[in-house]
């Protein structure tokens, strides 16, 4: 059976001169997109998935080096990574099952 981890990703820039930050999270997104895995842009994260463990995390630190390049000088990055062995289910259907089930 194939893995399939769901990773959660948050990038947050630290010390910038404005509040806004989209302009460094949007360098973040761009690795991740740059990357090839499936993922989706949530207000506080970008989930995504990725076949293996390796692979999450050169994501995630290609994101993170991403904001660093564009001039932060502090990054603080963290990464929750679902690994389940018995069924392979991406973030739409885990997303969809819990939906379902909302009355």
């Amino acid at each position: 059976m194939a893995r399939l981890l769901v990773v959660e990703l948050a990038v947050t820039p630290l010390g910038t001169a404005e509040t806004g930050l989209s302009d460094y999270i949007a360098r973040a997104v761009e690795a991740v997109k740059a990357s090839g895995v499936k993922y989706k842009v949530c207000p506080t994260c970008t989930v995504f998935e990725a076949g293996d463990v390796e692979t999450a995390f050169e994501v995630a630190r290609a994101a993170h080096e991403a904001v660093l390049a564009a001039g932060v000088k502090r990054v603080l990055t963290a990464v929750k990574i679902d690994d389940r062995l018995d069924q392979p289910r991406g973030m739409d259907e885990r997303v969809q099952r819990v939906t379902a089930k909302v009355k």
